[in-house]
């Protein structure tokens, strides 16, 4: 796990992301309601959008649209890209979604959102696959015990016979919390285990920019259902990072983007 302070460095960035979050939302509950959906109280899996469990939600970006533009940008200018490029190589795609907990929202179960590919390590630590994809959180509040964050076992993602153990976790002193603050960033493996913790404010909705890296040949099959929310589907669900970086030049003379101030900070 790589945590990052304050990578975005522009408050305008951020806010057109909480902005395009809110409208995303908003639009979602719309076409759940429209379908009979009792949001926070029934368990749904569309193709674009899934419950994680009361008041926890999942809801994919649709990159193919103008009004994900802030997204790519995002994209384009993180600090992580030089570690995704280096761990997945310059053909890696992404995803996008915002994950949203509200209040009453419980503590998840220890989980893993991705499946070993290849081999896991044995016992001494040694011989796992390397990485297929790398997830990338990006609060849009200021995490914080009340409203809730991301637990993580750290060194969990190398072995897949953990699932149902996740109580060993703290007692093995192998869990870190991360309360970033809107802005930060956490980089982990998309094999690492992990569980957001409760909601417990009132009145505050808890949203969480996910940036799901990974290797092209790789399809997102457990999250997500088959059925469309949407009367329009998604345009583009995936942009490989190279393509992103193209159009970028092809639009603009500027220089090549540099790692906002901040990014060093890592624990």
């Amino acid at each position: 796990v790589v945590g990052v302070d304050g990578w975005l460095g522009s408050a305008s960035l951020l806010h057109q992301l909480r902005t395009m979050a809110s409208a995303r939302v908003a639009q979602a509950d719309r076409a759940l309601r429209s379908k009979g959906v009792e949001v926070g109280s029934q368990l749904f899996r569309f193709s674009e959008a899934s419950a994680r469990g009361a008041h926890r939600f999942d809801l994919l970006f649709d990159l193919g649209c103008d009004s994900s533009a802030p997204l790519l940008e995002a994209v384009r200018a993180s600090c992580w890209a030089p570690l995704v490029q280096e761990v997945l190589g310059p053909a890696a795609t992404v995803e996008c979604s915002v994950v949203y907990s509200r209040p009453g929202a419980q503590a998840q179960e220890w989980h893993s959102d991705g499946p070993h590919v290849g081999k896991a390590a044995d016992w001494d630590g040694e011989g796992e696959s390397s990485p297929y994809a790398l997830c990338v959180f990006v609060p849009l509040i200021n995490l914080t015990d009340e409203v809730g964050y991301t637990q993580f076992w750290l060194g969990s993602h190398r072995y897949k016979d953990l699932i149902g153990f996740g109580g060993m976790a703290p007692v093995l002193n192998s869990t870190t919390n991360c309360t970033v603050d809107a802005g930060g960033a956490v980089v982990y493996d998309y094999r690492l285990m992990h569980r957001g913790m409760p909601n417990r404010s009132t009145d505050t909705e808890r949203p969480v920019l996910q940036f799901l890296y990974h290797h092209p040949d790789y399809t997102e099959k457990e999250n997500y259902g088959a059925e469309t929310l949407f009367e329009d589907p998604l345009l583009c669900k995936t942009k490989s990072i190279l393509d992103i970086q193209v159009a970028h030049s092809a639009t603009t003379q500027e220089r090549k983007c540099t790692a906002p101030e901040g990014c060093s900070s890592q624990n």
